[in-house]
């Protein structure tokens, strides 16, 4: 993970950010998915899992099938750093910028290959709680609301082999897999490449990204990848 000593993104781009929708660039709309996006000063982790995976009732990877493993390599996630240009304001009052992410080599990736390579044309609502997000190339356009209280604290501590972001309310624990990617290709391409190689299967797929809410003193996982994590209580350090 690269250490960044000076912020780079701007006031209003901090805080944890649950993506209410994204529209793409054929007119779909997806509304279901669960998307985290955890931004300090400058690390960031980013999360989504699609709503129809159904595996809460497996508790790891020795009850997956292939088809369970398949629908494990849906979700993506990174972890890494934004940098993100000044916020200029336009006549009509707007505020807008563009951001980038910086993830490969910089952090963890669930998936070795983004979807979403683009930077983003940032803007904001008047009062800050609402962020759209723009691919200059028209592939989609996002809509992002700030979680309540998410501003403070914004801390990034490792623990053992586990990096845990955490943004007020809200933490994110992330775990890299322990073997290296074979080749640069989405993780459904690569386990249709190792089908007959369970063990790489499952080292593939073991890479955590668990989303935790805060209720009293307890973290609750409500989200990863890693179904089994959810619902689980996670050690979050003040």
């Amino acid at each position: 993970m690269r250490a960044v000593a000076t912020q780079t993104v701007p006031d209003l781009m901090l805080g944890c950010w649950r993506r209410a929708w994204i529209e793409f660039a054929d007119g779909t709309i997806d509304d279901t998915t669960t998307v985290v996006w955890l931004q300090t000063t400058s690390l960031m982790v980013d999360v989504r899992i699609p709503a129809d995976r159904h595996l809460a009732s497996r508790t790891g990877f020795d009850e997956c099938t292939i088809d369970d493993l398949r629908a494990l390599a849906a979700s993506d996630a990174s972890s890494g750093f934004t940098e993100c240009g000044p916020v200029a304001l336009d006549p009509n009052g707007e505020r807008s910028a563009t951001a980038w992410w910086h993830t490969r080599g910089h952090g963890v990736n669930f998936q070795p290959v983004s979807a979403y390579p683009e930077p983003g044309l940032m803007t904001w609502s008047d009062d800050g709680s609402v962020m759209f997000e723009r691919a200059p190339s028209g592939a989609y356009t996002e809509e992002w609301r700030l979680v309540p209280g998410s501003r403070d604290p914004l801390t990034v501590i490792s623990v053992g082999s586990n990096t845990i972001y955490r943004a007020g309310g809200i933490a994110v624990v992330v775990r890299d897999r322990d073997i290296p990617i074979p080749r640069q290709a989405r993780l459904p391409d690569l386990l249709d490449g190792y089908a007959d190689d369970r063990a790489t299967l499952e080292a593939l797929l073991d890479c955590e990204f668990s989303v935790a809410q805060r209720n009293d003193d307890r973290w609750t996982v409500f989200a990863s990848t890693l179904p089994w994590k959810e619902g689980t209580v996670v050690d979050v350090v003040p």
